[in-house]
């Protein structure tokens, strides 16, 4: 249901595509949340049938023709009546990288080691990445107040790869310890 919500926002923002928001959503929104493109057309068709958004099919000659959305008072109603009203509920945390770990038991200690470098890797990168597009959006840390929450998240995305490749240092410098006391 909260990607119903996700949409709002980047709706009330402006409008746009099935296919621009589903960029939107992964510049802007894939460090906190996941929808694949299916879902989000299939969203789409839903609030439209409840008069949350509209939409309108723009004809282009040399191209398929578009379905163009844009928030509707109704869905804006809705989405600031869930922003507000929405209880602050404990955090959940589903990590497939996490659930591995657990599992290092069962597995020789350079292998587990091995697994946190290419995870470390991986974090890396998305850190770059992630750098890359706020240092475009956000130059010298400046927004506008409607940018406000896109800031916030992707400084928090940010952190949280940050942490992530910290984290992994910090496993392997265990796991090596741990090996060499065994030793």
């Amino acid at each position: 249901m909260a990607l119903r919500y996700a949409l709002l926002g980047l709706l009330a923002k402006s409008e746009a595509t099935g296919y621009e928001l589903n960029q939107q959503f992964k510049e802007t929104m894939i460090h906190f949340w996941t929808a694949h493109h299916t879902q989000i057309y299939r969203e789409l068709v839903k609030m439209e049938e409840e008069e949350l958004v509209t939409s309108q099919v723009i004809h282009q000659v040399d191209y398929p023709d578009k379905k163009v959305y844009q928030i509707e008072p109704k869905g804006y109603e809705r989405l600031l009546k869930w922003l507000l009203s929405k209880e602050i509920s404990q955090p959940k945390l589903k990590d497939d990288l996490l659930l591995r770990v657990s599992l290092f038991h069962l597995i020789p200690p350079d292998t587990a080691v091995a697994f946190l470098e290419r995870a470390k890797e991986q974090h890396s990168f998305g850190l770059g990445l992630m750098k890359n597009w706020k240092d475009s959006h956000f130059p010298e840390d400046s927004f506008q107040q409607e940018d406000l929450g896109e800031y916030l998240t992707s400084e928090f995305g940010k952190r949280y790869m940050q942490n992530w490749i910290e984290w992994c240092d910090w496993a392997i410098h265990v796991i090596q310890t741990m090996n060499s006391k065994e030793k």
